[in-house]
């Protein structure tokens, strides 16, 4: 008689990263401003932080994980098998990605005026592919049935800030000042269009 020894199998539980802490963001513009009357009682120190965070999508720091190969002795054939590595989970973790503009100024303005921010400009480049149906598919001719195109998009942020002296009990300083200009429409400045 002969005796057949094999390895003996063992069931180990896998258990992929599964994050537990959350943080919000905040997304889209935001403005923070900070007023101080100025020492003459009349102008307006304005600090002023104009912010646009944009969700941009996800990126993955997960990594798969294998089941490490396992051997066996056949005893028809004589031979020792390897099995490859078999994937037991895809372990996908997705982390969102955000853009962040973000300008900080400081200016010091009258009772009543109006301040114009702008300088928050993104561009993006949208890549389009048109064809016809099946021929566009077809190596070397396809190509003369397929356009390709990039379109710019380009965008700025222009933010209109008006400033105004207030009691504590938030009746306006200058009340006159005001009743002249709720009367008139207000004038907005001509801001130039934005070419190529």
């Amino acid at each position: 008689g002969s005796n057949l020894t094999t390895g003996a199998t063992q069931s180990v539980p896998i258990t992929p990263t599964t994050p537990t802490a959350f943080e919000t963001r905040n997304t889209g513009v935001t403005l923070e401003v900070e007023p101080v009357v100025g020492p003459d009682g009349t102008t307006i120190d304005l600090n002023l932080v104009p912010q646009v965070v944009e969700f941009e999508g996800f990126i993955n720091y997960g990594s798969p994980i294998f089941a490490s190969s396992s051997s066996f002795f056949n005893t028809l054939t004589g031979g020792i098998v390897t099995s490859p590595p078999s994937l037991l989970t895809a372990n996908v973790i997705n982390q969102p990605i955000f853009s962040t503009r973000k300008v900080t100024t400081s200016v010091s303005v009258y009772d009543g005026s109006t301040v114009v921010l702008g300088g928050l400009m993104r561009e993006d480049v949208q890549k389009t592919e048109d064809r016809t149906p099946i021929i566009g598919d077809i190596p070397i001719v396809g190509r003369l049935f397929r356009t390709n195109a990039e379109q710019h998009i380009k965008r700025n942020l222009v933010i209109f800030v008006t400033a105004r002296l207030v009691t504590p009990s938030g009746a306006p300083l200058n009340p006159n000042e005001e009743e002249e200009e709720l009367a008139q429409p207000p004038q907005l400045p001509e801001v130039p269009m934005y070419k190529k």
